[in-house]
C-alpha cells in the first residue's frame, strides 16, 4: 500500500489540482474503496490462504488513500485561503489522529467483545467511513480556483469604461499554472521531494 500511495501521490495531486469535479466527491470515493479495501480482510478464508485479494486490496487502498491529502488540502485552501491555510490544516491533521484514536479504540473493543470473530472488529472501519461520506457534503466547495493555489476567482468589478465583451474576457481569462519544469527545478520543491522520497 505504502508502495502504491508513493508512486501515484504525485499524479493523485496533480489531478485534484486540475479537475473541475467537485473534490467533495472524489473523496467520498476515496474514502469508500479505502474503506471497502479494509474491509475485504473479512473475505479472507481460514488458512491464509488469499494472499493476492489482499495485495489487490491494498494496491486500491493505496490509490485510493492517495487522492485524501490532495482533496482536504485544495478544500481548505479553496475555503480558507493563503492566509489560513496553514493553522487550518493542522487542525485537520489534529483531528484527524483524534478520529484514527477513537477508531482504534472501539475497533480494539468490538475485537475483545466478539472474540474469537476478531476480523469482526474491521467493521468500524466500514462504520467510520460511512460517517466520512456523509459528513464530507456539509464541507464547503470553496473557491475551485483558489483551491489550485491561484488568487480567487472572484473578480473586483472593472473600473473605467471597459466594454462588455472587455470585461467577459477578464472574468474569463484563466490563468496559467507554471510548467513542470520550472517547478522541479526549483530548489525546494527538490529538497521537498527528496524528503518525502526517504520519510516513504
Amino acid at each position: 500500500m505504502g508502495f502504491t500511495a508513493l508512486i501515484c501521490q504525485t499524479f493523485a495531486g496533480d489531478v485534484i489540482d486540475k479537475t473541475t469535479v467537485d473534490r467533495r466527491n472524489i473523496l467520498m470515493v476515496a474514502a469508500t474503496m479505502t474503506a471497502c479495501s479494509a474491509m475485504a480482510v473479512l473475505f479472507v478464508r481460514e488458512g491464509n490462504q488469499d494472499h493476492m485479494l489482499m495485495y489487490i486490496t491494498k494496491v486500491v487502498e493505496g490509490v485510493a488513500s492517495s487522492f485524501i491529502g490532495p482533496c482536504l488540502a485544495a478544500l481548505t485552501l479553496a475555503s480558507f485561503g493563503p492566509s489560513e491555510f496553514d493553522q487550518v490544516m493542522a487542525n485537520n491533521v489534529l483531528w484527524s489522529h483524534v478520529g484514527s484514536s477513537i477508531s482504534a479504540i472501539l475497533a480494539g473493543a468490538a475485537a475483545y467483545i466478539l472474540y474469537p470473530n476478531i476480523k469482526l472488529c474491521f467493521f468500524v472501519v466500514g462504520i467510520s467511513a460511512a460517517c466520512a461520506v456523509i459528513f464530507v457534503k456539509f464541507l464547503p466547495e470553496g473557491d475551485q480556483l483558489m483551491g489550485r493555489g491561484f488568487h480567487s476567482s472572484k473578480q473586483e468589478k472593472p473600473v473605467g469604461n471597459l466594454s462588455d465583451d472587455q470585461s467577459t474576457a477578464t472574468k474569463s481569462e484563466a490563468p496559467e499554472a507554471a510548467s513542470y519544469i520550472s517547478v522541479m527545478s526549483e530548489p525546494k520543491t527538490l529538497i521537498l521531494c527528496m524528503t518525502g522520497f526517504f520519510f516513504q
